[in-house]
């Protein structure tokens, strides 16, 4: 069965997690994603911890291992007029390059758009930065909380009577990788049929604003919407509460507050005084008191199985190991093993999404430079010594 984007080149030109996540899902759906890095220090993801059994090393980033599978590596020195040209002369033989530069770098290396689109003009070319080409901002540099700060989402999370809470992990970062992939596979529909490619510009802080859907509409409508911690904005219940041995998520869900008070088994739900939805809002310290004192005593799984059962809209908290062990991961075949020289045999996450009549690919994130003798011997006819020489004068 074939990949969706095979026969699809991507030269990607990223580095940290939103444009190798963004060339990762490319690379996932079958495009030959070659990757150019650094000579001797590659992409800065290779230093970011967490790194395997905590030793340092430049193929033991945790982070790069997830975000560069199925990628080759090639090193090229693009500050070196000799590496730029080696740049330009692939340029002709891609339909995608992916660059994560501040702007106005990629023009001051003589690698911007209007000039390599003279090169190939069929070329989508998407630079992936915090704050986008253009604006006061864009020169600014940026960071994850930054991010998440001037996109507004740190105003929605936490508390009302707290400070805001940062989202956990590298969100916005993620948020503007989908978003560049999401657009580059726009553009690329015109190109192949028209043979015309266009310049995509992703700014990372204008993707995650993107989320805000009614907390950034009230907000232009002068309404302030409090932020509410765990608990939902709509209806109650709709929250995480701790159980026997995590967390569940709890929600009436299209089964009604009925059907919530059989799970509990607390007849004193049944109370006239709870059957207002907006009552029961006021009333929520007896009623959590009422939640918790039924999950100290259950199971997330049991209490998962539970609610279902009377079709509520119940969940839990995984743990990675949840993850690895749950059924329904596990019938779709999500995960899949891969060897790598760092870490030996482990599992890693499949796609977010699949096809009917196409296949994805998943093999492990390259070494650095691994694949210097294939694409510069078989894309540009440089031989074993040509790449010695190069590398010996800091190109490669």
């Amino acid at each position: 069965m074939p990949t969706p984007l095979e026969g699809m080149t991507v030269l990607d030109l990223t580095e940290n997690v939103a444009g190798p996540y963004c060339t990762k899902l490319l690379a996932l759906y079958g495009a030959e994603v070659i990757k150019v890095e650094a000579p001797g220090v590659g992409d800065a993801a290779r230093q970011m911890p967490p790194f395997v059994h905590t030793t340092p090393g430049t193929e033991r980033s945790l982070v790069y291992l997830y975000l560069n599978t199925s990628k080759k590596s090639i090193t090229l020195n693009l500050r070196s007029e000799a590496g730029r040209d080696l740049l330009r002369r692939l340029v002709p033989q891609v339909d995608v390059l992916v660059e994560s530069f501040a702007p106005p770098t990629m023009a001051s290396l003589g690698l911007d758009y209007q000039t390599l689109r003279e090169l190939n003009p069929r070329l989508v070319m998407t630079s992936i930065t915090w704050f986008g080409q253009e604006g006061p901002y864009a020169q600014l540099k940026g960071e994850e909380i930054l991010a998440q700060a001037l996109s507004g989402n740190l105003l929605i999370t936490g508390e009302p009577d707290r400070e805001p809470v940062r989202i956990g992990g590298n969100f916005a970062q993620y948020t503007g990788g989908q978003a560049a992939y999401v657009a580059t596979m726009m553009a690329l529909l015109p190109a192949l049929l028209s043979g015309t490619g266009q310049h995509v510009d992703c700014s990372i802080s204008e993707a995650n604003s993107d989320l805000l859907d009614s907390w950034g509409i009230n907000s232009i409508l002068g309404t302030k919407q409090p932020r509410t911690g765990m608990h939902h904005h709509g209806g109650y219940p709709a929250e995480l509460y701790e159980c026997k041995d995590g967390y569940v998520a709890v929600g009436t869900g299209p089964a009604g507050w009925d059907a919530l008070v059989e799970v509990v088994g607390r007849e004193e739900l049944r109370d006239p005084k709870y059957a207002d939805p907006a009552t029961r809002k006021s009333l929520r310290p007896e009623i959590d008191s009422m939640i918790h004192d039924w999950l100290k005593h259950t199971s997330k799984i049991e209490a998962y199985h539970a609610g279902q059962a009377k079709r509520l809209a119940f969940g839990y908290l995984m743990t990675p190991a949840d993850m690895l062990a749950s059924r329904q991961l596990q019938a779709r075949e999500y995960f899949k093993e891969l060897d790598h020289p760092a870490t030996g045999t482990v599992k890693y996450p499949g796609p977010p999404f699949t096809y009917s009549e196409a296949t994805w690919q998943l093999s492990r994130a390259p070494l650095l430079g691994e694949h210097n003798a294939e694409v510069y011997g078989q894309r540009l006819g440089l031989s074993p010594e040509d790449l010695q020489q190069l590398s010996q004068a800091g190109v490669l």
